[in-house]
């Protein structure tokens, strides 16, 4: 990730796609209080492929003692030493050219880490938040699961914000605006456009997901939360068969599901979040994974109504008569 050595303190200092320097605050991405410096003083831009600078003030921009021809972009390199305002003005010090990227910065230490579609918060291992953008409106939200009498909470987050979870507390740093980025034809796709197909194996020890929409497949790797999603997954079928008003349909007790699926609410809600992480990892970013499982006070439910369980070649169906489910041939 792209940064500048601060004359005076030892946090790096992060850079946007395209990052201002200057006096003027509430503005200017990065502040250099001195008189000499301008409102926008100077600006710093990825082209794609290397970083920019360009001199925008009264005063002047330095790069290596040699000062820029006001308006005209320049190349940055490693190591490049930067002036503002006097060529003899505490120097910054150019220490990484990789391009943009959103990240993490931990408030207590200014250690960053990339920050992913879908990250997992503190951490993967434990999870008991979530922040993910939503590409439906190009926010960024972060979401706490709680036991189920506390219900669900989300909030959005802006760059600059700040996220307090467990004893860990971040700064979010945006690079760039993720909604330039987006992939056209998947702007205001949601998971549950996608047809799921899940494929199980005798003693439903081992079951896979397939995504499909149009011409698009994708097979996701086996993990241990897809028993989970088969699970909500059947109880939506059964509704769905049973002629069930469709926003009635699939909701199941959280209490209910924890007994049943012999888990507590926090090993549910672990599963949940990287369930989500999985899929949204899979698919392009504009595609909005935040509904694959909806919660509402005590249930939850599959978010997804286009449902396919196969055992083998054996297609699931629900028997009328026992209330249960049975496989029946796949249809050539």
């Amino acid at each position: 990730m792209a940064s500048l050595q601060h004359p005076d303190r030892d946090q790096p200092v992060y850079l946007m796609a395209h990052h201002t320097i200057g006096r003027r605050q509430g503005v200017a991405d990065t502040r250099i209080t001195l008189p000499e410096i301008s409102g926008i003083h100077a600006a710093i831009q990825w082209t794609g492929s290397h970083w920019i600078i360009r001199d925008l003030s009264r005063n002047g921009t330095w790069v290596n003692d040699q000062q820029l021809i006001p308006a005209k972009n320049q190349q940055l390199h490693l190591g490049d030493k930067l002036a503002f305002g006097r060529a003899n003005n505490p120097v910054w010090r150019v220490e990484n050219l990789d391009p943009p990227e959103n990240l993490l910065i931990d408030i207590d230490t200014g250690d960053s880490q990339p920050l992913e579609s879908y990250h997992l918060l503190p951490d993967e291992h434990e999870p008991i938040a979530s922040l993910h953008f939503n590409p439906i409106n190009g926010v960024w939200i972060y979401e706490l699961l709680e036991s189920p009498e506390h219900g669900e909470s989300a909030k959005v987050v802006n760059h600059g914000g700040r996220v307090d979870c467990a004893h860990h507390s971040w700064e979010l740093f945006l690079a760039a605006s993720q909604s330039t980025t987006t992939e056209l034809s998947f702007k205001n796709l949601c998971v549950s456009d996608f047809r799921l197909r899940f494929t199980v194996s005798h003693h439903e020890e081992h079951i896979q997901l397939q995504l499909a929409k149009d011409d698009m497949r994708l097979d996701l790797a086996a993990r241990t939360h897809n028993y989970l999603l088969l699970y909500l997954a059947r109880a939506r079928i059964r509704d769905i068969q049973r002629n069930v008003d469709a926003p009635d349909q699939g909701w199941v007790a959280i209490d209910l599901a924890t007994r049943e699926l012999g888990i507590t609410v926090n090993h549910l809600n672990t599963q949940i979040f990287r369930a989500r992480k999985q899929i949204a990892d899979s698919l392009p970013d504009a595609i909005d994974t935040s509904r694959l499982v909806e919660r509402r006070a005590y249930e939850m439910r599959l978010g997804c109504y286009q449902l396919d369980i196969f055992k083998g070649s054996q297609k699931e169906e629900l028997e009328a008569s026992t209330g249960e489910f049975a496989v029946a041939p796949e249809p050539a």
